[in-house]
């Protein structure tokens, strides 16, 4: 069973204790400058609605109010529009509330209802892994890329946050790949079968890049280290047989 990184824990429990102290809590009495949620909205249903966006974004009190981390919630000026960000999440709050109300209305009560999380996944912008380490590569090459894959599941490997699955992350190197950018696709496997130097995705992808490549010794090293690993697949034994053929007609 693979559980949240410590960050993850740390944050949440810091996100549980700042909002719901004795203190902390009389920021939610008598809220001011409600615009999307009623203006009649309770401190309780206030005060579970901000601990939702806090976690479903991994955004602080501090990224959307007035006010400095660390400082105490009283001291805060909640009421100011100064900050973008604030604006951004009430532009966010009511999409949500038109997805909700409208769009999923017509499924009925058992519809599943759309929170902050379900596209955050506790990081405040929601992109798939692909898109993180593409646009780190776009900054910082292949070393970008493998800097970014360490970082990220340093810090979300067991959490909801992002996906690294075997099959995804090979998945991300192939698409690397056929953009052309094979120094990328490689150090991403390089990378993932250190970790895991059993992994068929990996060795069956590192297969068919070198196949693309023309590196038909590689993707034949590859492909057979994957068949090691999973002798009854019927697709691995298919491509060595095709890439044996290749390279006897080249031979003759």
């Amino acid at each position: 069973m693979c559980f949240p990184h410590r960050f993850i824990l740390t944050f949440v429990t810091s996100i549980l204790l700042a909002v719901s102290s004795p203190v902390a809590g009389q920021i939610f009495d008598e809220p001011s400058n409600l615009q999307v949620l009623p203006k009649n909205t309770d401190a309780t249903t206030l005060r579970n609605t901000m601990k939702s966006i806090a976690m479903g974004t991994g955004l602080r009190c501090s990224s959307c109010h007035v006010g400095e981390e660390g400082q105490n919630l009283t001291e805060y000026d909640f009421a100011s529009d100064d900050k973008a960000l604030k604006k951004k999440a009430r532009v966010m709050l009511k999409m949500v509330n038109e997805i909700n109300q409208t769009h999923l209305a017509q499924y009925g009560e058992d519809r599943v209802k759309v929170q902050c999380i379900t596209c955050h996944r506790g990081v405040s912008k929601p992109r798939q892994i692909g898109e993180e380490l593409a646009l780190a590569a776009s900054e910082g090459g292949p070393q970008g890329l493998k800097t970014r894959y360490v970082e990220l599941k340093e810090k979300y490997y067991g959490s909801h946050s992002y996906d690294f699955r075997e099959f995804t992350i090979s998945e991300v190197a192939r698409s690397r790949a056929q953009a052309g950018r094979m120094d990328e696709a490689t150090v991403l496997l390089d990378t993932m079968l250190e970790e895991n130097p059993q992994s068929i995705s990996g060795h069956f992808i590192y297969g068919e890049v070198k196949r693309n490549s023309g590196d038909l010794q590689a993707a034949l090293a590859h492909f057979k280290k994957a068949l090691e690993i999973r002798p009854e697949s019927v697709s691995i034994n298919r491509r060595i047989s095709e890439i044996e053929k290749e390279l006897a007609g080249k031979s003759e």
